[in-house]
């Protein structure tokens, strides 16, 4: 009696259940008869792109999938991320960036050749995008911002051994760089510049004939990498000569940029132990000293982000305060802003997330700054790419014994003098821009009276501004180029 009474308990749970099911799928019909998962207004019955927001429902290939989630709007066999005209099925090439597709282009490269009479009518980077099409396609359909900027590292890093002109590869960098399938060509250009230093084995070789205002710089900073990154695997004692590897370059542009890879190249020898790669760098003068921090905490933030990736621990252990000195801790903070803006795709708002891990107000708001910077100087130079006529150049003046008078300007500085007996500083400059220089305060007993062809410029911050107690900074802007007298008061 008492399993029949059981029996029927277990059996009306069963019939109630049942129902309760029933209701609960009634129910959960009627609510996806309305649902509308992306809020966009369109019910997802009807929606062609139900989780992405597309209340205008555009479908240029009309394949039932909507342009927000279509990873090929026109179906022309090339993904957004590379297709420059993403709705038409006839074009989705503009290497020369006039505005029209090539395909109806009739002078591809703009050499003023008409494709028809030009035995070489496409511009070298649409070359190699045809040869090595899958490559790049491969890594510019990566989701993740640090896989895709590792990827296009390694496949450079292969381009550049096939080809056998570096500049090539740094034109496609470049060319990437402008259609968006990479967000900034700087990092990529390293890995070239290893490739071409290991061809070589030889830093001016390889840094000679070369354009350090393509990418800004990077192709200078991975050759100097590559040279200090094989006399560490080699076992070799540290170059004496590393303070005149550059001397070659100066008076151009490349000069800074040579000098700042010597950075990176000290972390390629040093690692982790950034004291003896900041202690190198403080040996130069002050201007090539903060060059070379730069490139120091470039190399070795994205040294540790690459390698421990990016979390709240490791962001906020990667520099530490109590054994770096102020400026070259607040010189890493920054340059950790630089470095995230590589592995977010230069997206402000996701680095700035990963900088607000740092618990520290201040250092959080420098990681901002230098997050910021970077971002700035890449649209800068996407809208007014550098040249050497236009880029400033670093072209220290050597005194006596160590001692340098650091100037920097975008005009040439020539007949350099220094008559340290009566402190009198002379040079000429080839055009109106500003100049700034840093002198040893030993060399400035006194208030400097600064003229340009007897007159003083409209623009002059004297050596009222001095940097700690060593160095004396002057700074003018010329209204004519000409001969530049810097004189003390009596």
């Amino acid at each position: 009696m008492a399993n029949f009474v059981i029996g029927k308990k277990i059996k009306l749970l069963l019939v109630l259940l049942g129902i309760s099911l029933c209701i609960s799928f009634l129910t959960w019909s009627e609510i996806r008869t309305f649902a509308d998962f992306d809020n966009d207004g369109v019910e997802d019955s009807n929606d062609n792109c139900p989780l992405n927001p597309n209340l205008e429902q555009t479908d240029s290939d009309f394949d039932d999938v909507g342009d927000a989630c279509d990873i090929d709007d026109d179906n022309d066999g090339v993904s957004d991320s590379l297709d420059q005209f993403d709705t038409n099925p006839l074009d989705w090439a503009d290497f020369d960036f006039d505005g029209v597709g090539s395909s109806q282009d009739i002078d591809d490269d703009n050499d003023g050749i008409l494709d028809s009479n030009d035995l070489t009518p496409l511009t070298t980077s649409e070359n190699l995008v045809k040869r090595y099409f899958e490559n790049i396609e491969t890594c510019a359909g990566m989701n993740d911002n640090t896989l895709r900027f590792v990827c296009y590292s390694e496949f450079f890093g292969i381009l550049a051994e096939n080809e056998q002109n570096n500049s090539d590869a740094l034109d496609l960098a470049i060319a990437l760089s402008k259609i968006g399938a990479i967000d900034d060509c700087h990092f990529v250009s390293h890995q070239i510049g290893h490739v071409a230093y290991e061809e070589t084995n030889d830093v001016i070789k390889s840094l000679q004939g070369m354009d350090g205002t393509m990418c800004r710089g990077g192709y200078f900073h991975g050759v100097l990498s590559s040279y200090f990154h094989n006399i560490e695997e080699s076992g070799k004692s540290f170059p004496d000569s590393h303070q005149i590897i550059c001397d070659d370059l100066i008076g151009s542009s490349n000069y800074q940029d040579c000098v700042h890879g010597l950075g990176h190249g000290f972390v390629h020898y040093f690692g982790d132990d950034l004291n003896s790669s900041l202690e190198l760098c403080s040996d130069m003068s002050f201007y090539q000293n903060i060059l070379c921090v730069k490139g120091v905490m470039m190399q070795y933030t994205d040294n540790v982000l690459t390698r421990d990736g990016i979390s709240k621990n490791v962001i906020s252990n990667l520099c530490d305060s109590e054994q770096l000195e102020k400026a070259d801790f607040v010189e890493c903070i920054m340059s950790t802003g630089t470095t995230l803006a590589f592995f977010t795709n230069h997206d402000f708002e996701k680095g700035k997330d990963y900088c607000s891990l740092i618990e520290d107000e201040d250092a959080k708001n420098h990681c901002i700054e230098g997050l910021r910077l970077e971002i700035q100087d890449s649209e800068k130079y996407e809208l007014i790419p550098l040249t050497e006529d236009n880029r400033e150049k670093f072209q220290p003046q050597f005194i006596e014994g160590s001692k340098y008078i650091d100037i920097r300007s975008p005009a040439k500085i020539s007949d350099f003098k220094f008559i340290k007996e009566v402190g009198i500083i002379s040079f000429s400059i080839d055009k109106p821009q500003y100049v700034i220089l840093y002198i040893p305060s030993e060399f400035v007993t006194q208030k400097m009276m600064v003229t340009v062809n007897g007159l003083i410029p409209t623009d002059l911050k004297s050596q009222d501004h001095l940097i700690g107690k060593e160095i004396v900074m002057i700074s003018f802007v010329p209204n004519h180029s000409g001969t530049v007298l810097i004189t003390p008061i009596p």
